[in-house]
């Protein structure tokens, strides 16, 4: 599958390969580093096992310039796409890279016939629950699990 242009930059969007796991954590570690002090605990995805997403799930990647510089992991329960994890490296940050994801998910959910994207983040991360709202995205509940105060947000499709 040809990889697909992110805006004017030389980058595209293609499936995640196995080899890239070692990457998608390491954009982890660092572009959620910053939350950790404003939680109280370690993000979700810094724990994550990239290896087994790339085998159970759908994970995209934003390619700039021969290097990973994000991802989306997906899942597709029922009658909707469950955006689960973004991330975007530091580095690369501010450029569009995870709005360009985030339209590649939607794109792709509308393709399969899907209802819905819902995602989740963390009650703090408010800039990400800004962004999300801009994009359309609408806060539909609250829940607190294994010490994670997150705030689901879907956008119909």
């Amino acid at each position: 599958m040809s990889a697909t242009p992110i805006g004017p930059n030389p980058a595209g969007i293609r499936p995640a390969e196995p080899a890239d796991a070692p990457r998608l954590r390491e954009i982890a570690l660092a572009a959620y580093a910053r939350y950790v002090e404003r939680i109280g605990l370690e993000p979700g995805p810094m724990a994550a096992d990239y290896e087994e997403a790339i085998e159970s799930a759908e994970v995209w990647v934003a390619m700039v310039d021969g290097d990973v510089a994000g991802y989306a992991v997906t899942r597709h329960p029922g009658d909707g796409v469950l955006l689960e994890n973004l991330a975007v490296a530091p580095g690369h940050q501010g450029r569009g890279i995870g709005r360009a994801l985030i339209a590649h998910v939607e794109s792709r959910a509308m393709a399969r016939g899907a209802a819905y994207v819902e995602l989740y983040t963390h009650e703090a991360m408010t800039e990400n629950r800004r962004l999300y709202a801009r994009l359309g995205y609408e806060e539909t509940g609250y829940v607190v699990e294994d010490g994670y105060r997150r705030v689901f947000m879907t956008k119909t499709l």
